[in-house]
C-alpha cells in the first residue's frame, strides 16, 4: 500500500511539473531558451533536483512538453478527438466533398494542409523541437506520426489504400522539410512561404502534383 502511494505521489509531482512546463512555454511566445528550471521549480513548488531526477534535464522536459501540445494539436486536426462538434464537421466535410467538382477539392485539401503549416508558422521553435526531436527518436506514436495520420485521414479514398498513405508520407515530408528550410526555400523554390499566400499556392502545386482529390 505504502509502495502504491510513492508510486502516486511521484505521478503526481511529475504530471505537476509537466503541466506548469507547458503553461510557461505557452506563455513564452516560443523562447523556450528563456525558460530556467528554476522557475520551473519554483512555479511548481518542488526542488530542482526533483526536476533532474525525474527528466534528466530541462531539454528533456521541454522536449516531453512540446511533444503533447504538438499531439493535443494534431489530434484536434486529425478528428481522432471525437467530440459531437468533430464528428459534425467531419460528416458535413464528407457531405461537401461528394458535391464539389476535382478543382475544389484539391483547394480543400490545400486548405487544410496550409492551416497545419500555419500552426508550425505560428509557433516555430516548438514545431522544431518536436520535428527534430521525431527525426532524433522515430516511432509509431511520435507527433509525426499523428501527424501522418490526420493527413492520412484528410485524403478522400479515392484510390487503393497503400497508395493513399505514400501520398500521406510524402506531403508529410514536404510540409516538414518546407517548414525546417522555409529561410531558402525562396531562393531554391521561388516561394516565401512566410508569406500565406504564398505558402497555400506552394501547397496546392504540391496536391495537384501528387494527384490528390
Amino acid at each position: 500500500m505504502e509502495n502504491d502511494n510513492n508510486i502516486q505521489n511521484v505521478s503526481d509531482i511529475k504530471e505537476k511539473i509537466i503541466l506548469t512546463t507547458i503553461s510557461l512555454i505557452k506563455k513564452s511566445d516560443g523562447l523556450v531558451e528563456n525558460i530556467t528550471i528554476r522557475e520551473i521549480a519554483q512555479k511548481s513548488n518542488v526542488a530542482v533536483g526533483l526536476i533532474n531526477y525525474h527528466f534528466g534535464s530541462k531539454n528533456r522536459l521541454i522536449e516531453i512538453c512540446v511533444q503533447q501540445i504538438i499531439s493535443h494539436v494534431m489530434k484536434t486536426f486529425s478528428g481522432i478527438e471525437n467530440s459531437e462538434s468533430n464528428r459534425n464537421s467531419l460528416h458535413q466535410k464528407n457531405s461537401e466533398q461528394k458535391d464539389n467538382s476535382e478543382q475544389n477539392e484539391k483547394s480543400d485539401m490545400a486548405s487544410f494542409i496550409a492551416s497545419v503549416f500555419t500552426f508550425l508558422l505560428n509557433n516555430p521553435e516548438i514545431s522544431k523541437i518536436s520535428m527534430l526531436s521525431d527525426l532524433a527518436q522515430p516511432n509509431a506514436e511520435s507527433n509525426s506520426s499523428v501527424s501522418y495520420k490526420a493527413i492520412f485521414k484528410a485524403i478522400p479514398a479515392t484510390e487503393q489504400e497503400n497508395i493513399r498513405k505514400l501520398k500521406a508520407f510524402m506531403l508529410l515530408a514536404s510540409i516538414q522539410s518546407a517548414f525546417l528550410n522555409r529561410q531558402i526555400i525562396d531562393q531554391l523554390l521561388g516561394f516565401n512561404l512566410n508569406e500565406a499566400d504564398d505558402y497555400y499556392h506552394f501547397f496546392r502545386l504540391i496536391t495537384e502534383i501528387l494527384n490528390i482529390i
